[in-house]
C-alpha cells in the first residue's frame, strides 16, 4: 500500500514538474474590428514596433536555460518548443495584420 501511494507522488510530483519546466511567453492577439476602423498609421507604426519587440523577447527567453534542460529530462523539450513556435506564429500573424492595414490606410513604409 505505502509503495503505491510512493508511486502516486512521484507521477503527480513528475507532472507538477512538466507544467514549472515549460516556458510560457504569452500571444500577440489578432486585430479586432474596431482596431482596424480605429487604429491611425501612427499606432499601426507602435503596434507593429511592440509585435517586433515581443518576437525580440521570446527568441531572447528562449535560449538555453536550466528550466530546458529539466524541460529534456521531462519531455524532452517539447513543450517548450511548441509554446515557443506559438508564440512567434501570434506575433508574425499580428505584423501581417497590421502591414496589411498599413496599405489599406495608405500609411507607406514607415507604419510597416
Amino acid at each position: 500500500m505505502k509503495r503505491g501511494i510512493s508511486i502516486g507522488a512521484l507521477l503527480l510530483a513528475a507532472v507538477f514538474a512538466q507544467g514549472c519546466a515549460t516556458k510560457h511567453y504569452g500571444r500577440q492577439d489578432a486585430l479586432t474590428p474596431s482596431e482596424k476602423d480605429q487604429l491611425t498609421c501612427r499606432d499601426i507604426d507602435l503596434q507593429s514596433a511592440a509585435a517586433r519587440d515581443f518576437i525580440d523577447r521570446v527568441n531572447k527567453e528562449s535560449e538555453f536555460s536550466g528550466l530546458d534542460a529539466l524541460a529534456i529530462l521531462i519531455d524532452f523539450g517539447i513543450g517548450n518548443q511548441i509554446e515557443r513556435s506559438a508564440a512567434l506564429e501570434s506575433a508574425t500573424k499580428r505584423l501581417e495584420e497590421l502591414r496589411e492595414l498599413g496599405n489599406a490606410k495608405k500609411c507607406g513604409a514607415a507604419a510597416v
